[in-house]
């Protein structure tokens, strides 16, 4: 049987412990239970098939609360600074991400009625106050495709035409939709067409299109306000527009070349993935 002594020996001997042995021993147990947080590891993770910014939006999503990602452009690498099973993860995302993107070939197609009036001679003899009989040849129909092929996710340009005089016109386009520069004055023509940047859904394509002008040294002006974004099929024809409903100022412009836009239009659509 213990006497009060013996069982009061140890609380003793803790409560006269120097205050420096406990604090050191409190930190040595502090450090071993947070290693893992102090010593993140670094990886360089190559990609092969896709550009490396691409994914790394998705990287940045699993990362954990300290952990880092960036990309390096040159040996088009991400960098990734974290924990081993953050990194872990990260590699299993990228090797599931790293495929060749689907190509997708995307038809823009588009139809301009107009009426005409012809004027047939009567030469044949026939007497009367004209000299010629007028009439009218009905409807019209002028079919036109622009076509591109780019990868799913990527962006490319449906050009109009390449050398349009830049007239008034498109001043007073520019001018309406907050576009003031005086960098324009200095082109006497201009590049027109749609930034096109279509994206794989499953069974279905997301396409964007936002009417664009370019100019020379690499300048442009992007209609952003005037984009249409639409989910489509593929390989079916859609028709996204038409100048009696639903297609803007901007893009009628854009088709017409800047010419007669009282013509009715329709604007469609197709993808075609591969």
């Amino acid at each position: 049987m213990k006497t009060w002594l013996q069982l009061s020996i140890p609380p003793l001997l803790f409560f006269c412990l120097p205050l420096s042995v406990l604090f050191f021993a409190g930190c040595s147990l502090a450090i071993a239970a947070g290693d893992k947080t102090v010593s993140p590891e670094v990886a360089i993770i190559k990609i092969h098939e896709r550009p490396a910014q691409e994914l790394l939006p998705q990287v940045q999503t699993i990362l954990s609360a300290s952990g880092r990602a960036s990309v390096d452009i040159i040996s088009n690498a991400v960098i990734v600074s974290d924990h081993a099973d953050t990194i872990k993860k990260i590699r299993d995302l990228i090797r599931r991400l790293d495929v060749a993107a689907p190509q997708v070939t995307v038809t823009l197609r588009y139809h301009q009625a107009e009426t005409r009036t012809r004027t047939l001679s009567t030469a044949s003899g026939i007497s009367g106050p004209k000299t010629g009989l007028h009439i009218t040849s009905g409807e019209f129909r002028r079919d036109k495709k622009l076509q591109i092929t780019v990868s799913s996710g990527s962006t490319g340009y449906l050009v109009v035409g390449s050398k349009i005089p830049f007239t008034s016109f498109w001043l007073d386009l520019c001018s309406r939709h907050g576009y003031r520069f005086s960098w324009l004055h200095e082109y006497t023509t201009v590049g027109i067409g749609f930034e096109v940047h279509p994206r794989v859904v499953d069974d279905r394509v997301d396409l964007s299109l936002v009417p664009l002008l370019s100019f020379a040294r690499g300048r442009s002006i992007e209609f952003t306000r005037a984009q249409t974004r639409v989910t489509i099929p593929q390989n079916t024809w859609v028709q996204i527009a038409a100048t009696n409903s639903g297609m803007d100022e901007v893009s009628t412009a854009i088709l017409s070349a800047g010419g007669d836009n009282d013509q009715a239009m329709i604007l469609e659509v197709m993808a075609w993935v591969r």
